[in-house]
């Protein structure tokens, strides 16, 4: 990540310059924690469907993969009101602005969790998705403004590691609770965890004035930049993959690995284990390495994981090790792309991010979309499959990236 925080915009319209006192970090790590645990919350909220769907999908008396469609709707939303909202809300106070979004999911969850027939329930995903975009457009440059620029690729590796403590805590915990229970028991849990970062965020976290703006009319000239259109392609492409794979993945293990139901949540818990390691392996490797060797290394590890879990058959001990592998290669990915569209446009971070933002949730909505049809199609094996595939050329688009402007 560049050794600046400043995030001027690429336009002429460029506002006042904060002073000086005001351009140091502030926060340090207990607000980079808070923010970890809104993207905590936020995450559980996107993900938790993916270990319910049998419970939801029999309750609300529609099929497994029209509940899967509730992550589809919700990343459209997220993916492509990003740009737009991340503008809109450029000259707010970044702290105000995370407090907004937290209320939203409080009031998101609980909504959900009283939903009546399934009408209701994607009318719900729709609005949660419709802010989600902003916090992922703002997420990484407020942890970089929170510690010591020295100090800011191991704060986005802290505050990403929200979204594997959400794999590891959240959609398992979640599962074994829509078992035990029922599936509107988690996202009530999940209405509790967003009040609880909603608060650590209004407490810990510094008034936080906004830098540089997003204006729509800079991103087209932003996309102009050769590595940010192939990283912003490695992204689409990658993501799709994994969530077609992740997002049905309840149906391949208890299918064709033959898995008993009440050990998906222990596995899903164990697949979050590894996405921890995983994230803060990419903490460590990044500056060791090119970034582009990463990004290129982390594709391929999911793609072969993927395969051999595919491959695995009914070898249930040989499928448990495919899925760990897949949990630590896809899981470090996050941090190494964020970072590569920091270095690829270091005076526009946030107008890059929402960009990147959009590529990366319309992708998980266009992933689940593809998983959908090919679960509802041909079964369970053919979503691996087709994830294998498209692992396959992302790492192909992944060679177009510019060493030279990946930095060490």
């Amino acid at each position: 990540m560049a050794g600046s925080d400043q995030h001027t915009s690429p336009s002429t319209r460029v506002p006042r310059p904060l002073p000086p006192a005001a351009a140091t970090s502030a926060g340090g790590w207990p607000a980079v924690l808070a923010v970890a645990s809104a993207v905590f919350t936020v995450t559980a909220t996107e993900t938790m469907p993916i270990g319910l769907l049998p419970e939801m999908a029999a309750d609300l008396r529609v099929s497994e993969g029209t509940i899967g469609l509730t992550v589809t709707l919700y990343g459209v939303f997220a993916g492509l009101l990003a740009p737009v909202l991340t503008a809109a809300t450029r000259r707010l106070d970044r702290k105000r602005l995370l407090i907004v979004i937290l209320a939203v999911f409080v009031a998101g969850n609980v909504l959900t969790a009283t939903a009546t027939n399934c009408t209701w329930l994607m009318l719900v995903r729709l609005l949660v998705g419709f802010i989600h975009g902003v916090l992922w457009a703002i997420v990484a440059s407020i942890a970089v403004r929170l510690v010591p620029a020295n100090l800011s690729v191991r704060a986005t590796a802290v505050v990403f590691s929200g979204i594997s403590l959400a794999s590891v805590i959240g959609v398992p915990l979640g599962t074994m609770v829509g078992q035990w229970l029922n599936w509107r028991a988690a996202f009530w849990g999940l209405a509790v965890c967003s009040a609880l970062a909603l608060g650590a965020t209004a407490v810990l976290m510094p008034a936080m004035p906004p830098r540089g703006g997003v204006f729509l009319s800079d991103l087209p000239r932003l996309l102009r930049r050769g590595n940010l259109r192939a990283a912003l392609a490695v992204t689409a492409v990658v993501v799709i993959a994994h969530y077609a794979a992740y997002t049905y993945v309840t149906p391949f293990l208890l299918r064709n690995v033959g898995l008993a139901p009440g050990m998906i949540g222990s596995l899903l818990l164990c697949f979050g284990v590894a996405g921890v390691a995983g994230n803060f392996l990419a903490g460590a490797v990044i500056g060791r390495m090119t970034l582009r060797t990463v990004v290129i290394g982390l594709i391929a590890g999911t793609g072969v994981s993927l395969a051999l879990l595919l491959a695995a058959g009914t070898w249930q001990p040989g499928a448990v090790a495919f899925l760990l592998s897949w949990g630590i290669a896809y899981s470090a990915l996050p941090v190494a792309l964020q970072t590569l569209i920091f270095r690829s446009v270091p005076h526009a971070r946030e107008a890059a991010t929402s960009l990147y933002v959009l590529s990366f949730n319309v992708s998980i909505a266009l992933g689940a979309l593809a998983g959908s049809v090919a679960l509802d199609r041909s079964g369970p094996s053919m979503v691996m499959t087709t994830a294998v595939a498209l692992c396959a050329v992302a790492l192909l688009l992944a060679t177009f990236l510019r060493r030279e402007e990946c930095g060490a």
